[in-house]
């Protein structure tokens, strides 16, 4: 098919087309990459698209698939943009692809950006909201856990012992509440970057030690060995060190709830180029394949799970990102399941 062919199936789409050829020129653009650029087509033709649009995360892209002549890997969160038109911002989804002959002069590189502005006010809006109740609930839930505990300890007369199995189911419920309160609020926090985070060099074997520390005991109550395994010289990350530890305490808790008894749970940590990777392996019964694309989304439980509110997974992934890493999982129902990530290494 001819470029002229092309440009006249893409003029009218609504979404944002811009043609590029191997010097990162506009060859052709439609009738939405005019209002977005502000030119018609004649005028833009041409003209280096760095000049025109100014988005680092994009031009990455785009020089990364110019250098290596082929699509570079697009995710959730790479693949979406932010660009600013006067003092309004407005977010885009980022797809592209090669077509045309081998040949440098005679390949191209077809650009589309989705309009995604009003879904990422939507995403805001609920962002806000989990934020405001979250803080709303956490006081009277306080104030609930904290009287019961006095009730419990005698300080207002005796209870009676079916009294005190009620008082417990209502300790155990608020302190269930007061967490996913928590989770939603950390949550909220990190997705609009409003959490700090306090970056220094530590010992990958010294975070997992402290989060195996709150949790070898319930290994030993349901018969689960636990092991690690790090290198002799174990690899220095740049990390907020609580944070970190948050999250392998929560992929190894997860791993225990999901391990059968006399299973097995592995924690590493192995230096791989500028990127330290952590990994817990368990030989549970794994999490079916419908479920890898979504388990790190917010409120998504795996069926049978543990009732919880599908937040611990999700926060691991905002936490791990913030920190320049990414985070992945393999499992084969019946075989087990391994969650890594990965974060930078620091400074030896």
């Amino acid at each position: 098919m001819s470029l002229e062919r092309y440009k006249l199936f893409f003029r009218e789409l609504p979404e944002t087309v811009i043609l590029i050829d191997m010097g990162c020129r506009i060859r052709a653009c439609n009738t939405s990459a005019e209002k977005l650029l502000g030119h018609s087509e004649e005028s833009l033709r041409g003209k280096r698209i760095q000049d025109l649009l100014s988005s680092p995360p994009l031009m990455s892209l785009l020089d990364e698939a110019i250098a290596f002549s082929r699509t570079p890997s697009l995710n959730h969160e790479n693949s979406i943009i932010e660009l600013t038109k006067g003092d309004k911002k407005e977010y885009f989804k980022v797809s592209m692809n090669f077509f045309g002959a081998q040949a440098p002069k005679e390949k191209f590189l077809l650009l589309i950006l989705t309009d995604i502005t009003v879904l990422k006010e939507i995403e805001q809006h609920k962002t806000d909201f989990f934020a405001t109740a979250s803080h709303e609930f956490r006081t009277p839930l306080t104030s609930i856990f904290m009287g019961v505990g006095m009730i419990k300890t005698g300080q207002l007369g005796q209870i009676s012992p079916k009294g005190r199995e009620l008082l417990e189911a209502i300790e155990s419920d608020c302190t269930r509440l007061l967490r996913l309160a928590n989770n939603l609020l950390d949550l909220s926090r990190m997705e609009t970057g409003s959490i700090s985070m306090e970056l220094e060099d530590v010992s990958a074997y010294d975070i997992i030690d402290a989060a195996l520390a709150t949790l070898k005991l319930q290994a030993e109550h349901k018969n689960i060995s636990l092991y690690t395994k790090v290198p002799g010289d174990p690899p220095l990350v740049k990390a907020d060190v609580n944070k970190i530890i948050w999250v392998v305490t929560n992929l190894v808790g997860n791993a225990l709830r999901y391990t059968g008894v006399k299973g097995s749970i592995i924690v590493k940590a192995l230096r791989k180029g500028t990127k330290v990777i952590f990994s817990v392996q368990d030989t549970g019964k794994g999490i079916p394949p419908e479920y890898h694309d979504k388990i790190f989304q917010k409120f998504v439980q795996v069926d049978g799970g543990s009732g919880g509110a599908g937040l611990g997974l999700a926060i691991c992934k905002e936490i791990v990102e913030a920190h320049g890493g990414e985070i992945w999982l393999k499992s084969e129902p019946g075989k087990g399941s391994t969650f890594s990530f990965s974060i930078p290494v620091g400074r030896s």
